[in-house]
């Protein structure tokens, strides 16, 4: 792992609004967020879920001013906690990425980029095994355009979503389609793009491939920073959690932390797995989107419906094969399956939750708690015709 790589550097900051004006020259190197697809992509985004990784706490080393110069780190592609992901589910929708890049003219330069046949592109990609990067990544990026395919220099923030190969590589970047191979490293290299918080060149790794194939690589949970593995080389996901790793870990690895919710990607995505879809026959009075807030609650073949007064909110949280949602609403009370009832009543304040399953459609309400302007009983001041009120007094320990 003592591998290092010296290169001077330079960070140009660019904050154009567009991020796919140019591709970069020979010894620039283009900075890119996990939703940053690129200059002219090959696909729309494929990643099933968005999220952002916490900034690296290496600081720089400054002397006098001057650039430091940037050490890359060599790290074996099967080192336990150099990707993450989230338990029984993918980061890549990988069939849907195999529908847009095997076929015509596009699937000839994606072979091309990636150094495989055209008719191979299915089975390469159904090898590979979705993950997130925990580290800075450097990687040779491609986009195609008018038929041709251009290679570029790319440093990949912690938090994208790639397809890594058996020895841990990562070949393909699921935001937009794109193969990866290894990097070029330079002498004078300039960082071009907007930096993200944290960025560092000394924090940058060079993933190498492990000494041999590996079986199952040891991911960090990024929504609880806990251990799993996953298996490799198969469309499936096969996941079980284990221990922590004995000793420390490979130098340039961060310990394990959480990860949050990214920005969707402009472009959109469809998940295979854990995203939502409304079928036909069904009506959401919200947007639907993985994880997202809607109004009402949608499943396939059935539809639950709920009715707001103004100023009634909704909100609720999306899942895989079923939805479930709370409402609160200010003078209404809404079930599923039968007419919408109103309880006029300015202080009324009603909650319910319901769980929807598809296929059927099953309610299961909480109680409603409704509160009354309380009826005076007693008078606190005079004058008044009612009795005057108890008062107590509590003793002082």
């Amino acid at each position: 792992m003592a591998a290092a790589v010296v290169a001077t550097v330079l960070i140009v900051n660019n904050q154009s609004n567009s991020p796919h004006e140019a591709v970069p020259t020979a010894n620039e190197i283009a900075l890119q967020s996990p939703q940053d697809s690129g200059p002219a992509p090959f696909t729309p985004s494929v990643e099933t879920q968005a999220v952002s990784a916490p900034a690296p706490t290496q600081q720089p080393t400054k002397s006098g001013g001057a650039t430091t110069p940037a050490v890359l780190h060599s790290v074996e592609g099967g080192s336990a906690g150099l990707y993450g992901g989230t338990m029984s589910k993918p980061a890549c929708d990988t069939e849907r990425l195999i529908a847009m890049v095997s076929p015509g003219d596009t699937g000839r330069a994606w072979a091309s980029a990636a150094g495989i046949a055209q008719a191979d592109i299915p089975g390469y990609l159904r090898s590979l095994t979705s993950a997130y990067l925990r580290v800075d990544t450097r990687v040779t990026n491609h986009n195609y355009k008018t038929g041709a395919v251009v290679e570029y220099q790319s440093a990949l923030q912690a938090g994208t979503s790639v397809l890594v190969d058996a020895q841990g590589v990562p070949r393909v970047r699921c935001a937009c389609g794109n193969p990866l191979r290894p990097p070029k490293l330079v002498t004078d290299a300039k960082y071009t793009g907007k930096p993200w918080a944290g960025f560092q060149p000394t924090t940058l790794i060079v993933v190498v491939p492990a000494p041999q194939p590996v079986t199952e690589i040891i991911l960090v949970n990024i929504q609880t920073g806990d251990w799993f593995s996953r298996l490799t080389g198969r469309i499936e996901i096969v996941d079980r959690r284990v221990d922590a790793p004995r000793g420390p870990l490979t130098p340039g690895i961060p310990a394990p932390t959480a990860m949050k919710p990214g920005t969707p990607t402009a472009s959109g995505s469809t998940s295979a797995s854990g995203s939502s879809t409304s079928s036909s026959g069904s009506t959401s009075s919200g947007a639907t989107t993985s994880g997202s807030t809607t109004s009402g609650s949608t499943t396939s073949g059935s539809t639950t419906s709920g009715s707001t007064t103004s100023g009634s909110t909704t909100s609720g949280s999306t899942t895989s094969g079923s939805t479930t949602s709370g409402s609160t609403s200010s003078g209404a009370t809404t079930s599923s399956g039968g007419p919408s009832s109103t309880t006029a009543s300015p202080t009324t304040r009603s909650a319910t939750t319901g769980t929807t399953t598809s296929g059927s459609v099953t309610t299961t309400s909480a109680a409603t708690t409704t509160a009354h302007t309380p009826t005076a009983t007693c008078a606190t001041t005079a004058p008044s015709t009612l009795p005057p009120c108890t008062t107590t007094t509590a003793a002082i320990p």
